[in-house]
């Protein structure tokens, strides 16, 4: 797997967690905990407690397979949204920092895509892009408000949806939602050369990725993305600070 970052690295994340799994993150917030703006914050402690965890067989072992990975990666969301949670002085009535992150993990060719707010992963594949995330924001109101995020409150609400990646595919993680067919198009442009202007992290799939006889590789790529898992929480509605910054 190839990866290019490009714009703000520290909104971007990407960690190689096994032989064949990576996790690939952005992050897009406001406020501040512990001095430090929220979305760095948020990417630091990811870091930190992934590079933790690893030194764990246990964790080792899930982080290489399937399913098992996602299940594990969403317990280091929850430890995190915890933590951040604690250090902020938010409370039902007042949001005092937040952030959004969209986070993948690829393990043998399977991509589980962990989402809460107005960040973005996108998947570039033969020409099209599409979507690799449900949708938090309600665009009809008089601002875009989010329905959940990270800091807000102590329980974490995320989706988790998964994708089969075939050679040649490319995830792309943006800072915010592509508007309209133009954006599409520039981001498909920009997937070999250029810069589409803003914070973004595209990893492309290539067929070494998944080695001959494995058997997480055999199934054929499967799409549309489908729904895994929503884990209930409560919900904050929050000014789109997060997405119009």
């Amino acid at each position: 797997m190839t990866l290019a970052i490009r714009g703000d690295r520290t909104s971007c994340l990407s960690l190689q967690l096994g032989p064949r799994t990576w996790l690939l993150a952005i992050a897009r917030g406001f406020g501040s905990i512990g001095g430090v703006a929220t979305e760095t914050a948020l990417l630091a402690r990811l870091r930190a407690e992934c590079e933790r965890r690893i030194r764990s067989a246990r964790f080792r072992a899930a982080v290489d397979r399937p399913q098992a990975a996602a299940t594990a990666m969403h317990g280091v969301l929850a430890r995190i949204n915890g933590d951040l949670y604690a250090c902020t002085a938010s409370h039902e009535d007042y949001v005092t920092a937040a952030a959004s992150l969209t986070a993948v993990v690829i393990v043998h060719g399977h991509a589980y895509v962990m989402h809460a707010g107005s960040t973005a992963a996108y998947l570039a594949r033969e020409g099209e892009v599409m979507p690799l995330f449900r949708d938090d924001v309600f665009e009809m109101r008089r601002g875009p408000l989010l329905v959940r995020a990270f800091a807000v409150a102590p329980v974490l609400d995320v989706t988790i949806s998964s994708a089969m990646l075939a050679p040649g595919d490319a995830i792309v993680l943006l800072g915010r939602r592509m508007r309209g067919d133009a954006e599409r198009r520039a981001v498909l442009a920009s997937l070999d050369a250029g810069d589409p202007g803003e914070r973004v992290l595209i990893a492309r799939f290539d067929q070494d990725d998944v080695a001959p006889g494995d058997p997480y590789g055999a199934a054929p790529p499967r799409l549309p993305v489908r729904p895994l898992a929503r884990l209930a929480a409560a919900i904050a509605f929050l000014v789109a600070a997060v997405t119009g910054r």
